[in-house]
């Protein structure tokens, strides 16, 4: 039986102990023990308490007796107690959720320096808005896609110190891609290499590694470019296609947006994944929502950003650099898709208030993404210049007015090409295409007007020195036509169509080396299918349809025999009209003459199958 202080040490442990009935030892009869449980005033201080209930009236505690308590046992105090216990881990729990969260929310911000952290502040203010609670959200981001769901105010915080942690690189997975860090090295080495010196506005001295670990978007989209040529991994692209396309319709859907997200855009617009088709490609779109986001954020005043945040906001040196070399970049991207669309711009360039980063920050890169600025400012100039008139349906200015502005306007390019005299081959190619621009507007003049005959003859001479720049670049440069962004490309079809059109008129046919012209066409479609990224690609099935009309048996089916005959169809497609006026001539040659909207007729298939053996015994 155990003894006064084993029952004692009992009662530390245990508050209640029941009633113990000793086994029977030699006959004697069972004895019922006296119960010990502890008193109220005894628990809640954790001391020992000698009280001892029997069945008659319970006895008082010698602690309670000494200093006058009332010696009580109340069976409710332990639930009571189990409840305060329970509530006071709860509220705990929910505190820890809450700062994980607010950690989790503000962690990019705080480990890359150049993002200012208003960008992370912002985001946590806006899923409090959204949640309309101080407690945590799973997914800041996922909450913050439903904006204005509650009018209630918000107070921000103030700017927290700018934080640097030193990322660690590690090897990274998207959907069924899986790079190490020696893979993702390589493929950043390749995207500063071959395809940044393009569109040069991201830090070649920050690491992709560090990119990640403010937008993954931004990581992936520059591993998606850099992989479009990669020869060790030929399938890569076609499964980071899917993927990343997947993640950038994600990233969309979340707001508020970053700078990097806008960084990846212009990646994107510049790189945009290949397709067989000009309607399915999103890049015109996607260009609009770029320019928007950065509008939004306040790219367009980067000297007063703060006045689009909802906090103080003060961009250091390097970030007010990295911010206008952004913007630049955003209006170089979405002007160059214009025009290689043949659609209206997406932002007024004559507005655009972009201001010369500091001197401190300036580089040969700087330089060069300037200039491609200024080029396409005199592109959209052209644009608006030449397409302003409200009383004509495509909005070309009378025959007179354009005569005045094609004088003015070849005079500010002849001024923009004596200062980039010594400027990179990047830069004068983009001068190239800049005048491969205004000419092209001479397609649409009448035959009639004074001087038609030369323009259309200097028309094609810019687009047969086009080429010529093209193909010595791609000697020279090695890879021009594997890294060029895809408005070159769209550039250098243009001028390709130019060629045949001009060269294949009966009237031109007689004021032109055609001979020449036709050794240039073999290398244009030959570049072209340097060009294609994937099978079926545009930049493939554009050399195909070229080099169909070159092997046509007639040659005057694209231009026909008179100067009358040259003046497009197609007028509303600005300078990229005769692409789109060439593929209409491509397509009616292959509509039957009974139905011309049914597909796959016999003499169709007939016309397609002969077209093929031309177009091979031609190469």
């Amino acid at each position: 039986m155990p003894n006064a202080s084993q029952m004692a040490s009992r009662h530390e442990v245990t508050p209640t102990v029941p009633t113990v009935q000793a086994s029977p030892r030699n006959g004697e009869p069972t004895t019922k023990q006296p119960r010990r449980r502890a008193c109220n005033e005894c628990r809640q201080q954790k001391l020992r308490c000698d009280l001892v209930a029997n069945d008659g009236a319970p006895s008082t505690c010698s602690r309670c007796q000494r200093l006058s308590l009332s010696c009580k046992v109340d069976n409710d105090f332990r639930r009571t107690r189990k409840r305060r216990k329970s509530f006071e881990l709860e509220n705990e729990v929910r505190e820890l959720r809450r700062q994980l969260a607010t950690h989790e929310a503000s962690s990019a911000a705080l480990e890359w320096p150049i993002i200012p952290p208003a960008e992370a502040r912002v985001s946590e203010v806006a899923v409090s808005s959204v949640s309309g609670a101080s407690g945590p959200s799973p997914d800041p981001r996922e909450s913050s896609r439903v904006p204005g769901l509650t009018t209630q105010p918000v107070i921000d915080q103030p700017q927290e110190p700018r934080r640097s942690i030193i990322t660690i690189p590690r090897a990274r997975k998207l959907g069924n891609v899986e790079l190490s860090v020696e893979e993702i090295d390589e493929l950043y080495l390749i995207y500063m290499l071959h395809y940044h010196p393009y569109l040069p506005f991201l830090d070649p001295n920050t690491s992709l590694h560090e990119y990640y670990e403010s937008s993954p978007l931004l990581f992936w989209s520059v591993i998606a470019i850099a992989a479009r040529r990669l020869q060790s991994h030929p399938t890569l692209l076609a499964k980071l296609a899917r993927s990343v396309t997947d993640l950038l319709w994600k990233t969309l859907r979340s707001i508020p947006y970053s700078l990097r997200v806008v960084q990846s855009l212009v990646i994107l617009c510049t790189w945009p994944f290949p397709t067989s088709s000009s309607t399915a490609d999103p890049t015109y779109m996607l260009a609009g929502i770029m320019v928007q986001m950065g509008t939004q954020m306040g790219l367009h005043r980067a000297l007063n950003a703060e006045d689009f945040v909802k906090v103080p906001l003060h961009l250091n040196v390097y970030e007010y650099s990295e911010w206008v070399k952004t913007w630049e970049a955003c209006n170089i991207v979405a002007q160059s898709v214009s025009v290689g669309c043949g659609l209206p711009a997406t932002i007024q360039m004559h507005d655009w208030s972009l201001t010369v980063a500091p001197e401190s920050m300036a580089s040969p890169h700087d330089i060069s993404l300037k200039w491609h600025l200024r080029i396409e400012q005199f592109r959209y100039r052209v644009s608006q210049a030449l397409t302003s008139n409200a009383l004509d349906p495509a909005g070309f200015m009378s025959a007179r007015e354009r005569l005045s502005l094609y004088r003015l306007l070849n005079a500010s390019l002849v001024d923009l090409e004596r200062e980039a005299i010594n400027m990179t081959p990047i830069t004068r190619y983009y001068l190239a295409a800049a005048r491969l621009h205004l000419h092209s507007f001479h397609l649409f003049d009448d035959s009639s007007v004074d001087g038609y005959s030369d323009r259309i003859v200097a028309l094609y001479y810019t687009a047969y020195s086009l080429i010529e720049q093209c193909l010595e670049m791609e000697n020279q440069e090695s890879g021009f036509f594997h890294y060029c962004p895809f408005f070159c490309y769209q550039v250098f079809v243009s001028a390709a169509f130019i060629i045949l059109k001009v060269m294949m008129n009966g009237y031109f046919e007689q004021l032109l080396d055609v001979e020449a012209g036709k050794r240039l066409l073999d290398a244009a479609i030959s570049s072209l299918r340097k060009m294609s990224v994937a099978n079926n690609d545009l930049p493939g099935r554009l050399s195909d349809v070229i080099g169909f009309f070159c092997s046509l048996p007639d040659p005057r089916v694209i231009s026909g025999e008179s100067i009358d005959d040259l003046r497009l169809r197609v007028r509303n497609r600005l300078s990229m009209s005769i692409v789109y006026d060439s593929l209409w001539e491509w397509r009616k040659h292959f509509q039957s003459d009974d139905d011309d909207r049914i597909e796959g007729s016999e003499e169709t298939q007939d016309k397609l199958t002969i077209a093929i053996a031309n177009y091979a015994h031609f190469h």
